[in-house]
């Protein structure tokens, strides 16, 4: 069954769609906020923790050497540590709102880092109280104000991170060695 006319239309058809366009790629949000590309939110959430262990240890147990004059302070209604990094202050803080009937274990909690008393980076995420600390979940960035504090705060996160890892590498070198003598 030869029918030239359906090839006819066929090819004529097929000349006059036009192809389906394709969408264009849409960037990540890593792509479009140089905050989550650099990990702010993970660096912040890591040095506000440390730096509310600060006040509670002396100059030669803190993991931050570089900071100076670590003190509790308040930035309106929170509580802050606030601290001094070549002679520009900083703080550091959060809030939590808990959810109700979770007997203060479970909520949302805003981090924020604050440069010459403004903040300049405020996160919040989803935290759970444990009996082995507080598990942190980073969800959103509310505020993000680039400027003079991005190269310290990095610089101050980095030797945090350094100083974390030294600090795991010795305590795993004394624990192999505890091992060893126990099986000795």
């Amino acid at each position: 069954m030869n029918c030239p006319g359906i090839a006819q239309n066929f090819l004529e058809y097929e000349s006059a769609v036009k192809p389906f366009p394709m969408k264009k790629a849409k960037g990540s949000a890593a792509e479009k906020n140089p905050a989550l590309s650099q990990e702010f939110p993970l660096r912040l959430s890591e040095l506000e923790a440390e730096l509310r262990l600060c006040l509670s240890r002396s100059a030669s147990e803190r993991s931050l050497a570089s900071i100076e004059k670590p003190e509790a302070a308040a930035v309106g209604q929170e509580k802050v540590v606030q601290f001094r990094l070549r002679k520009k202050v900083y703080a550091a803080g959060h809030t939590d709102v808990t959810y109700s009937g979770s007997n203060h274990a479970r909520g949302v909690r805003h981090i924020r880092f604050y440069a010459a008393g403004n903040p300049v980076l405020v996160i919040e995420g989803d935290f759970e109280d444990q009996q082995f600390g507080s598990n942190f979940r980073f969800q959103n960035i509310e505020v993000y104000a680039p400027g003079e504090w991005e190269p310290d705060f990095v610089k101050l996160t980095d030797e945090l991170r350094q100083n974390k890892a030294k600090r795991r590498t010795a305590f795993n070198k004394k624990r192999m060695a505890a091992l060893g003598r126990k099986r000795s």
